[in-house]
């Protein structure tokens, strides 16, 4: 296949080198003009032109960035679309998915999404790494899951396209309020009750888009979730440890050199939860943390001290 990527990050670099491996012709889009060597059959350009013609095109961006690159962006109607990138889309508030279909003008079966635990370092080492790809056509899904898995990349499919990008998104506020108990000297147990009850917020919260509750259990769920709360590889928890360290917003923000998505995360689903009144208070004290300067070592306390219930989806 010929394939296009837009963005030459570490994750679009990662997927490129996964593509080359099963044979694809790979072309990677970079904003910038000039290119690093390599010694690969791998492509580069500046020029959203010479992406236009391809089969199938990754988007692989800062979620803050999309929208003002596919402005300008004119696609081949047969070309699968497969979003790589994780978040929401800060203007609408809405997923990536419905903000890229509109914006590229596309039916809604030529997008896949792709997600899951899948750090691009390991990616890049060609360590076994699983992930999902979603779709409202299983069929799109299934092209995609064939034409890119191999012997260390294996692509599971399922059609709950809306379940995969919440879950996506919804990991990196655990994830950094997973950073701020390490950076507080929490240990395992205190990380353990964080994902576990962030699981539930979230699954709470992907209920009411009529999201189906077993994807949350699965790859782009627990499995995301968990592998970016623990791994030394994730912004999200870098930036979380940061400030839990005692570090203000913004030095928190400068030390990790890189974009961190759970930040924009959080104040969309702050936001949708207080307007949907779904309980989540796991991203409210993270919301507290991150934009009202709240103590870090008060937040999590006031977590321990809610009214005790059963625990269930509550």
């Amino acid at each position: 296949m010929n394939i296009g990527i837009l963005g030459a990050g570490s994750w679009g670099t990662a997927l490129a080198s996964v593509l080359l491996d099963n044979q694809h012709k790979v072309t990677l889009w970079h904003y910038r003009k000039t290119f690093p060597q390599n010694a690969n059959q791998l492509l580069f350009t500046s020029s959203l032109d010479d992406l236009s013609d391809k089969d199938v095109i990754l988007i692989a961006l800062p979620s803050y960035s999309i929208k003002n690159i596919l402005n300008s962006f004119k696609i081949n109607s047969k070309t699968l679309i497969v979003n790589c990138s994780k978040g929401f889309d800060l203007e609408t508030e809405k997923t990536l998915s419905s903000m890229i279909i509109k914006e590229l003008n596309i039916k809604s079966d030529q997008l896949v999404v792709l997600s899951g635990p899948s750090h691009a370092e390991e990616v890049s080492n060609k360590i076994p790494t699983a992930v999902v790809a979603a779709s409202s056509s299983i069929e799109n899904a299934q092209i995609i899951q064939k034409e890119f898995s191999n012997n260390y990349f294996r692509i599971y499919t399922t059609d709950d396209l809306t379940g995969v990008e919440i879950g996506a998104a919804c990991k990196n506020i655990i994830s950094i309020a997973a950073g701020i108990c390490i950076g507080l000297n929490y240990g395992d147990n205190t990380i353990a009750a964080l994902i576990s009850r962030g699981l539930q917020e979230i699954i709470r919260f992907a209920q009411k888009y009529n999201a189906n509750e077993a994807t949350f259990y699965g790859l782009s769920g627990l499995g995301d979730l968990t592998v970016t709360a623990f791994s030394k590889f994730s912004r999200n928890r870098e930036f979380g440890i940061n400030l839990g360290k005692g570090l203000s917003f913004e030095n928190a923000k400068k030390e990790v050199k890189m974009t961190v998505e759970g930040i924009s995360a959080t104040k969309i689903i702050y936001k949708l939860s207080k307007k949907d009144k779904i309980n989540m208070p796991i991203v409210n004290q993270v919301y507290s943390i991150l934009f009202d300067n709240k103590n870090p070592k008060i937040a999590i306390n006031e977590l321990m001290k809610r009214k005790l219930i059963v625990e269930k989806n509550k």
